[in-house]
């Protein structure tokens, strides 16, 4: 085993060889991996989404950098000898095609996946500036991507650590794949400034990647003296000038019709939020602390906090004496005595009718996601004269984790083909916000209940509202769908 036996080589065990060209692409995908990882666990994407896209990108993107290289750089004898298009660690890669074939498998994967393409893009694309930063210095070592013919004193001072690999073909070059590194570097930092300001749109991350690298790409292209052709003219020049065509009027909002078409998915909590349930749920549970705990006293406030929690969970608050078999025998009469007030206590919340209608005329994708059963749900439904509206209802018994687990937005968005960064979610209760937050779904708290207030406005949801009929005005809002959107 040898460290360093010639300059582009890293580590040498007997014939294998590797490469400082893979090393520094190896380690630049690496940075971009754990940086794209970590922002997208903090908008809760389940762990294993961006393994999934990391490998598939690095496999395709490799791909297509290399087939971007042979076809412009000299196919025809590539094309002579088929081999030496997979012959990689000798250079030849071109990250023009490496970003389009990436791109399209991200693509296809978050179809599938329904997951928003254009937030992941956000997330991942800035940190490609960096992977770039890294990969360069791959150049350095394999003696590419340099400039211009220069006299030996261009590299006194700072540059002179450099002076040994730019001396290519009796002659020192410019080190253009430094200017790109240091370049890329400074975008980097840039952008994750910005968009740590402001993440209120869709797309920006991707627009500033193309806007800055296809700016100082164009430059590094004017000096560079071993790009790749396209007849007379520079390949990633051309290349350079579309993405700044895209990357400046996706900046100024020039595509924000195209990224923001698809509306996002409405899901909504039941109790306190489609229906008016208050009084149903509070003699429910007088009745059946009365044939359980028969002196247990109450106030308004600890009624109140019946709002949101599970039965099991109110009931071993305010009865801790009781075994797990008295607490499911509550359970069973609190809920058959509901079932019995529902037709006489339960109606619609002010103005759902109104939303419903708008959404329903608009083509939203709505759904219920809710601490009851499915079939108290629909119960509730039917006597207020709003089971129509709904196709898609995921009740506590469908899922393993009650709220505040994001479990049931989860399910209930695969089963509408929703994406949790482009949902809403709307709720009364601390818990309901909690949720929502949990699934990186934006969240409105509606204020039905004015004894929890405080409480909601606690558990800081993007948007308080006093009526659901505010949610049409809302909903017509011109930003992205996320908890996370500052």
């Amino acid at each position: 085993m040898e460290f360093f036996p010639e300059m582009a080589v890293f580590l040498k065990i007997g014939s294998i060889e590797i490469r400082w060209y893979a090393v520094c692409i190896l380690t630049g995908a690496l940075l971009a991996y754990y940086l794209s990882n970590k922002e997208a666990l903090a908008d809760k994407y389940n762990s294993g989404v961006l393994d999934d896209i990391f490998i598939g990108c690095m496999f395709f993107g490799i791909l297509g950098a290399r087939l971007w290289y042979c076809l412009f750089y000299n196919w025809s004898s590539y094309i002579a000898r088929p081999l030496s298009i997979i012959e990689i660690w000798d250079g030849g890669l071109a990250i023009q095609g490496g970003l389009i074939a990436g791109a399209i498998f991200a693509l296809i994967y978050c179809k599938i996946e329904h997951y928003q393409f254009w937030h992941l893009a956000d997330i991942v694309m800035p940190n490609v500036l960096l992977a770039q930063a890294c990969g360069r210095w791959g150049n350095y070592f394999n003696q590419e991507a340099y400039g211009n013919i220069v006299r030996e004193s261009y590299f006194d001072g700072i540059l002179s650590f450099l002076k040994q690999g730019m001396y290519i073909d009796f002659e020192y070059r410019q080190p253009m794949f430094f200017y790109e590194s240091l370049l890329c570097l400074i975008g980097f930092i840039l952008i994750k400034i910005y968009r740590k300001s402001d993440k209120s749109r869709r797309g920006d991350g991707v627009f500033a990647y193309f806007a800055w690298y296809g700016a100082i790409r164009f430059w590094i292209e004017t000096q560079r003296s071993d790009s790749l052709m396209l007849g007379n003219l520079k390949m990633a020049m051309i290349v350079s000038v579309v993405f700044m065509l895209i990357g400046i009027p996706g900046l100024l909002g020039a595509f924000k019709k195209f990224i923001n078409r698809e509306k996002p998915a409405v899901i909504f909590d039941l109790d306190g939020t489609l229906l008016d349930t208050q009084q149903a749920i509070y003699e429910s549970f007088r009745y059946t602390f009365a044939q359980y705990c028969p002196d247990l006293q109450l106030n308004d406030q600890d009624y109140a906090g019946f709002l949101g929690p599970t039965l099991k969970e109110s009931f071993e608050k305010y009865c801790p004496q009781a075994d797990p078999q008295q607490i499911e025998e509550m359970i069973k009469t609190y809920k058959k005595h509901n079932t019995q007030v529902h037709a006489d206590l339960v109606k619609a919340m002010p103005h759902v009718k109104v939303l419903l209608d708008y959404l329903k005329e608009n083509k939203y994708k709505i759904a219920i996601a809710s601490s009851k059963t499915t079939e108290t749900v629909k119960l509730g439904l039917q006597v207020s004269g709003l089971t129509d509206y709904f196709t898609t209802i995921v009740g506590v018994e469908q899922v393993y984790q009650p709220k505040p687990d994001k479990e049931i937005l989860e399910k209930t968005l695969k089963e509408i083909k929703g994406e949790f960064t482009n949902a809403v979610y709307v709720g009364d209760s601390p818990t309901d916000i909690m949720c929502a937050k949990n699934a990186g779904v934006y969240s409105v708290g509606l204020t039905s209940n004015k004894l929890k207030v405080d409480e909601l406005k606690a558990a800081g949801p993007n948007e308080l509202i006093d009526d659901m009929g505010q949610m049409i005005e809302l909903l017509q809002k011109d930003h992205c769908w996320s908890f996370n959107l500052k």
